[in-house]
């Protein structure tokens, strides 16, 4: 019996979570999960994440409690149709596996409220008619070319969709029958006309199509601009999409309307208002530079930063800074698995500095929003010790805010930190940062850390998007209209410092932004770099 077996079943958890290199070998060479598994009939939540498993035994069905079953980021080729059993299931996560199908008896889970197939090849989608508590379906980044079945009046609690990077051609107008449809996206696929009927899920408020070959010309313009607001893309829907009643009629040649004199240059009226401008300034004095350790090297080794200057951090910018950070956590960072991003006050750090890894024990920290400086060790326990005593109150296993992440480093001896020229350990990633250096409402500039186990382009395209949701918040306190003192409308500016990555030696690993950066995410963005 595998170790971390034995030890849920003698202490009767509900908790299991299987990653690591020991995983990984015992998986390879036995070609399964130990089959002792599926004797814990008290388990409500189990993880086995980032292994050579190939597929799972019909077995898991005698886990009848289970709630929050994840299989994410492993090679399987298939799920058993036991998984349709699991009637308890809230969350199932098979995301990034080689999938082509799902069991058709996920359909009759009612309780299931989140399903994420995501980064996987399936083909189709069993009918979902019967997932009555669903909130939010993920099958981004597969091989769909037909809508999934989710057009019913009984799921009445569907808010999310995500189907980008698919093969879709249409979207039903039957998606009007979802009252609680709250984001749509899209992305990426082969779409061509939006029905109008669209407009009627009455609290849809983010529609996604970009990458889509639109034969209504103006909208696509509008919507591969970044800085397209999703309101504008609603009522471009409102005012010039067709229902499907009354065929290609007169809103689809709107589209086609103008190709010279007038239409022309209306039309690059129109798409000109959404550009905004993010001016990128050089590496300077006030930007600290931060060097990388080796001891980094074999943990989560990649790290870029940079600087928002001259921010406005009062009311509600503040608020929808954070949730955008919340939001890009939970998507492009992978639940911190594959990044985690860091704010700072750049007043209350001292350059310059170094980002290294070191035994929890040896690592002090004043957590965010915590009393007292401690360890990273104690800190880790102590969140343990909440995180449990929250699941006895609430009686399930679901945990919230800091809690969730504490797995991602029990495969660590050693932790990495940025800590500054005084000493201090201003962030531990991917767990927290210092309550020492926190923004708030008077932070004028941010100092901005993204760190990364995947890859430096990884880190690099969740900076970009952070910046990009900066812009988009409202973070700045100009705008390029005041700059300009011109009689063009008003657009956001955002200034971006450029912050040095060097290694122990003082030899250059990265410059963020640099000119590489940005372009390809911003369009309807204009990126000034320096000297321009």
């Amino acid at each position: 019996m595998w170790p971390e077996v034995k030890q849920a079943g003698d202490e009767k958890r509900y908790e299991l979570v299987l990653t690591g290199e020991e995983v990984n070998r015992r998986v390879e060479e036995e070609g399964q999960l130990d089959p002792a598994i599926y004797d814990l009939t008290n388990l409500n939540f189990l993880r086995v994440s980032k292994t050579p498993l190939v597929s799972v035994s019909e077995d898991i069905g005698k886990l009848t409690n289970m709630t929050n079953l994840i299989l994410q980021g492993n090679k399987l080729q298939s799920l058993p149709e036991a998984v349709g059993s699991l009637t308890k299931l809230k969350l199932l996560d098979v995301s990034m596996n080689s999938l082509t199908c799902l069991p058709s008896g996920i359909g009759k889970l009612s309780s299931l409220a989140s399903l994420n197939g995501s980064g996987n090849s399936l083909e189709s989608v069993p009918n979902l008619e019967a997932c009555v508590n669903l909130a939010i379906l993920d099958l981004r980044e597969n091989a769909l070319t037909e809508f999934p079945q989710v057009c019913y009046e009984s799921l009445v609690h569907l808010a999310e969709i995500r189907l980008g990077t698919n093969q879709l051609s249409d979207v039903p107008c039957l998606l009007s029958v979802l009252p609680a449809l709250k984001l749509l996206d899209v992305t990426n696929n082969a779409i061509k006309v939006v029905p109008g009927e669209l407009i009627d899920c009455p609290k849809l408020k983010e529609l996604n199509l970009k990458g889509n070959p639109l034969s209504d010309r103006r909208l696509k313009k509008l919507v591969e601009s970044d800085r397209c607001l999703p309101r504008q893309v609603l009522d471009y829907v409102k005012q010039h999409c067709p229902r499907a009643a009354s065929g290609d009629g007169k809103a689809g040649g709107k589209g086609k309307k103008g190709k010279g004199g007038k239409g022309k240059n209306k039309e690059k009226d129109e798409i000109d208002e959404l550009c905004d401008e993010i001016h990128v300034l050089s590496v300077n004095e006030a930007a600290p530079v931060v060097r990388v350790d080796d001891t980094v090297k074999d943990v989560r080794p990649y790290i870029v930063c940079c600087v928002l200057y001259g921010v406005n951090l009062n009311g509600e910018s503040m608020k929808k800074f954070i949730s955008a950070q919340t939001k890009l956590h939970e998507g492009v960072c992978q639940k911190r698995l594959a990044a985690t991003i860091a704010t700072h006050d750049l007043a209350k750090i001292k350059g310059p500095l170094r980002y290294l890894a070191r035994a929890p024990e040896d690592i002090r920290i004043h957590p965010l929003v915590r009393g007292k400086e401690v360890t990273a060790k104690e800190l880790h326990q102590g969140l343990q010790q909440e995180a449990e005593a929250q699941r006895k109150h609430q009686k399930r296993n679901n945990v919230t805010g800091i809690h969730k992440f504490l797995h991602l480093v029990e495969k660590w001896s050693m932790w990495p930190c940025l800590v500054d020229a005084g000493g201090t350990v201003v962030s531990l990633p991917p767990i927290t940062n210092s309550e020492n250096t926190k923004i708030t409402p008077t932070t004028t500039d941010v100092f901005v850390e993204v760190t990364s186990g995947d890859s430096l382009g990884k880190a690099k395209e969740v900076m970009d998007a952070l910046v990009l949701s900066a812009l988009s918040c409202g973070l700045s306190s100009e705008d390029v209209d005041a700059e300009s003192k011109g009689s063009a409308p008003t657009q956001a500016l955002l200034r971006v410092g450029q912050v040095r990555v060097e290694d122990e030696e003082g030899a250059l690993r990265v410059v963020y932004p640099s000119r590489v950066d940005l372009a390809n995410h911003t369009e309807g963005v204009r990126i000034v770099m320096p000297g321009k």
